[in-house]
């Protein structure tokens, strides 16, 4: 059985086998008492994906969380929504049933604590599991009272917030023709209500995908907007925190150009004063050069949501002007939350788009692009990174190397790769770039043989 994973991501799990309805009641219940050392008498906010086992998750962690403070169950929403009624609430915590981008067959948990409103980092995941581990084993006992319901008013107050961020007027006069896949998953809703509020139309495409909005997954999207001649396609993951992009002419260029585009469109926006744009370190170096064609300053992190956030949220207490994001689709805009936000980012997407008449493919190809190629190793049961890491850099002894999360090698020529251990599936992550396609092929080339010698 696969164990369950947890990390500064959150806790991921198989439904029904490693996470179970048992298991979230103690994850509940020790992260009720992490939240009752921090705020007296909390609201505690709860919300889920579209995944078949939300429901019985959901269950035991209400019977966990509910000696604990005043539970609001928002149901069915994205996790940027929760996570930006957070601070709309004034709520103490948040849990999320998700397992974002994972396969069909995960669950998760995705825990936040305010007032930063914030995913837990490093040393609160371990305060929370040394308190799992300090619990008796979980009896499920007669269901507590139902938490009250705030679905509708969530939704709409971060709907609100986003509109009051973008220029609606501008993007209803171009009358945007937008499909919209969001796999079935929390952010259809939201997003559907953001699209029509705005003047676009939307062309629903109800795909059967896995989770994860990469290009391989995305082909009914691609022809659904050639066919319904649609300005461009949105590709959400289960959760919304996440967002590709689809041409008019039904190509995918792959999540990392999301980022790139917004954070090329928010460098327009504001261009004076101190910017600073926040990315990690497995992120699109195209994202570098639009920071330098704007005079802006550029912070890199390791792989995790948190770790933007807390640069961001120092960035933005010292007077600055920050946002930025990662390369997996995920756009990170601190006046609405420090959040990946699928939301956030469809909406600076048809801002850019509304500036002139200029279609996506355009508008893409005149930013900076690199060939890339992303790869997962699946590990051996109890195999640990370390190894398989260490024989990957000695493969390539002209790379100078980082080691701010798993291992970076550069090379003089621009190009590069990332190989790390993922936070959320027990695989290694490789994600290579170059200027020249021919090195990202030999390199991943190379990086299968030295993961293949090993078995």
């Amino acid at each position: 059985m696969q164990p369950l994973i947890i990390s500064y991501s959150g806790i991921r799990g198989i439904a029904g086998e490693s996470l179970t309805e048992e298991v979230a009641l103690r994850f509940g219940r020790a992260f009720g008492r992490m939240v009752e050392r921090r705020h007296a008498s909390p609201t505690i906010l709860l919300g889920r994906d579209t995944r078949p086992s939300g429901g019985e998750l959901l269950r035991g962690v209400i019977r966990g969380l509910a000696p604990f403070g005043r539970l609001v169950d928002l149901g069915v929403v994205a996790t940027p929504t929760l996570q930006f009624a957070l601070g709309a609430f004034s709520a103490g915590a948040a849990l999320c049933i998700t397992a974002s981008h994972n396969p069909s067959q995960w669950n998760g948990l995705k825990l936040f604590l305010g007032p930063d409103n914030t995913v837990l980092d490093g040393d609160q995941m371990r305060e929370l599991c040394s308190l799992v581990g300090a619990e008796e084993p979980a009896t499920l006992g007669p269901p507590p009272p139902a938490p009250e319901r705030r679905h509708e008013e969530a939704i709409q107050r971060h709907l609100d917030a986003v509109r009051a961020r973008i220029d609606v007027a501008r993007i209803r006069a171009r009358q945007f023709r937008v499909a919209l896949d969001s796999a079935g998953g929390a952010g259809e809703e939201a997003t559907q209500a953001l699209l029509a509020s705005i003047g676009c139309v939307v062309v629903p495409v109800a795909s059967g995908r896995e989770s994860e909005p990469i290009p391989e997954h995305l082909s009914e999207l691609r022809r659904a907007v050639v066919e319904a001649r649609c300005d461009l396609g949105l590709a959400q993951d289960l959760d919304g925190d996440r967002l590709a992009l689809v041409t008019e002419q039904g190509e995918a260029p792959g999540e990392e150009s999301t980022l790139v585009l917004a954070v090329d469109h928010l460098l327009h926006r504001f261009s004076e004063g101190e910017r600073v744009v926040v990315k990690n370190i497995a992120t699109t170096q195209a994202v570098d050069e639009v920071v330098r064609r704007h005079g802006a300053v550029l912070v890199e992190t390791p792989v995790g949501e948190v770790n933007l956030s807390r640069v961001l949220l120092r960035e933005t207490r010292l007077g600055r002007v920050a946002f930025g994001g990662e390369g997996n689709g995920g756009v990170i805009f601190p006046p609405i939350s420090l959040g990946r936000d699928g939301l956030t980012g469809t909406a600076l997407v048809l801002e850019c788009l509304a500036g002139d008449a200029a279609p996506l493919s355009t508008r893409l190809a005149a930013l900076p692009r690199y060939h890339g190629r992303k790869l997962r190793i699946p590990l051996m049961p109890g195999e640990a990174v370390g190894p398989l890491l260490s024989r990957i850099e000695e493969a390539f002894p002209a790379g100078e190397a980082s080691h701010l999360d798993g291992v970076r090698l550069r090379f003089p020529d621009g190009s590069w790769f990332v190989a790390r251990g993922s936070n959320t599936e027990p695989i290694l992550r490789v994600v290579a770039e170059s200027p020249v396609a021919a090195w990202v092929d030999e390199t991943i080339g190379r990086i299968e043989e030295v993961q293949a010698e090993r078995r």
